[in-house]
């Protein structure tokens, strides 16, 4: 694993929320199956904005946006963590408002066929109606960005690449969900590999964004640990995708975090409302419930 010697630090930290599957009570915003946010960064007298997933419909993010008073031309680069379609079914329509040519980063494995076979079959990877093709986003100007591996993108700011079986904690190396994909012809199981989270290193401490945290969220806050050798981590948020886990997972994880340190959380989309009552219980005035709307300050 390469240790990034010369993280940087960000000096400013914004966290709007987009899309949610929760609106908050008595919102003007709109709610949705996934999420996506929109981060914002400031260093050395620069500002930054990054997309983090599109949700499942860009309409709704576009409304969110134009409430928030957020032009979308103004987004500088595009992150999707991972191929399902309630992260990457936006796409098509958010970068026909950005209008110009910019940087997506993801997995190389972002347009495998992934699908559900129970309780009946169902297609989880890009919808091409509304995510767009691979050539369709090449000729709105998405520059495919496809790594494995980590990179940096601006101080303090880096994506965690696949996390590898043998990176994740023992509790985590099986997925909350069954999924499977084709590799040629050939249907095998889906480990859900292609999922790569997001760390800014802050003046709090490290903040690691996952959008399902498919690979575990443990296991992602432990890489970017490994990774920046920063052992102050201030907040995880994200989906968690312990909705469909058993007890012993979810008590894992919430003790896990609490021995990392982790100052504060804010969770919701695909964690679940089990998952979310032992958070809030655990984590108290530091737990928050993610929602449309939510503009997060670090």
């Amino acid at each position: 694993m390469v240790v990034m010697v010369n993280i940087g630090e960000a000096d400013k930290l914004r966290i709007y929320t987009l899309a949610e599957d929760y609106a908050g009570y008595n919102s003007p915003f709109l709610a949705q199956h996934g999420v996506s946010f929109l981060i914002e960064v400031g260093f050395d007298g620069n500002k930054r904005r990054i997309l983090f997933d599109t949700a499942s419909y860009a309409e709704p993010i576009l409304f969110n946006m134009e409430i928030l008073g957020i032009d979308p031309k103004t987004v500088d680069m595009i992150i999707l963590s991972h191929s399902h379609f309630d992260h990457t079914g936006g796409l098509l329509g958010i970068m026909k408002k950005i209008n110009k040519e910019i940087p997506i980063l993801a997995h190389p494995n972002i347009f495998k066929v992934s699908f559900a076979m129970e309780p009946e079959f169902m297609y989880a990877g890009i919808p091409p109606l509304r995510g767009g093709s691979k050539e369709e986003i090449e000729k709105l100007g998405g520059v495919w960005i496809l790594s494995r591996d980590i990179i940096k993108l601006m101080p303090g700011v880096f994506t965690l690449g696949e996390i590898t079986k043998e990176e994740k904690v023992e509790f985590e190396r099986s997925t909350t969900i069954s999924l499977y994909k084709l590799e040629n012809g050939k249907i095998r199981s889906d480990d859900i590999e292609d999922e790569i989270g997001l760390a800014i290193n802050t003046k709090k401490g490290l903040v690691v964004i996952g959008g399902c945290a498919h690979p575990g969220i443990i296991s992602m806050v432990k890489k970017a640990v490994e990774l920046s050798e920063i052992t102050k981590v201030h907040a995880v948020i994200g989906g968690f995708h312990l909705i469909e886990a058993d007890n012993e997972r979810i008590q894992k994880t919430v003790e896990a975090l609490k021995e990392l340190g982790v100052k504060r959380v804010f969770v919701g989309h695909c964690t679940g409302l089990e998952a979310e009552a032992l958070f809030a219980r655990e984590f108290g005035k530091n737990f928050e419930k993610l929602h449309s709307g939510k503009v997060i300050e670090i």
